[in-house]
C-alpha cells in the first residue's frame, strides 16, 4: 500500500525511527563523555586529597621536631652546652684546654 506521495507507508517511519535513532546515540554518547569526565574529576580530587593528607603528616612531624628544638634552644643548660662543647666558650675564671 503506498501513501499520497506514492512511498510505502512503512519508508516514513523507518525516517523517523534513524532520526530517533541517532538522537538517542548523540545523548548516550554525551552522556558516556559527561560520566567519564566526572569520574577522572572524582580520581583526581582523591589523588590530589592523598597527596595533600601525607604531606600534612610530614609537616606535623616537622612541626614537632621544631618545637623541640625551639625547647632546647630555650634551655639554659643546652645553651650553656652548645657555648663549650662547639664554640669553645669558658667561663670567667675557668681554664680553657683544648681536645
Amino acid at each position: 500500500m503506498a501513501n499520497v506521495n506514492g512511498k510505502p507507508k512503512g519508508s516514513a517511519k523507518r525516517k523517523v525511527n534513524r532520526k530517533l535513532d541517532k538522537v538517542r546515540l548523540a545523548l548516550f554518547i554525551l552522556f558516556a563523555i559527561v560520566v567519564v569526565q566526572q569520574v577522572y574529576t572524582i580520581y583526581s580530587l582523591h589523588q590530589e586529597k592523598h597527596q595533600l593528607e601525607q604531606q600534612l603528616q610530614e609537616l606535623k612531624k616537622e612541626n614537632e621536631n621544631l618545637s623541640e628544638q625551639k625547647k632546647l634552644l630555650e634551655d639554659d643548660k643546652h645553651i650553656e652546652g652548645v657555648a663549650r662543647e662547639e664554640l669553645g666558650l669558658v667561663k670567667p675564671g675557668e681554664v680553657p684546654y683544648v681536645r
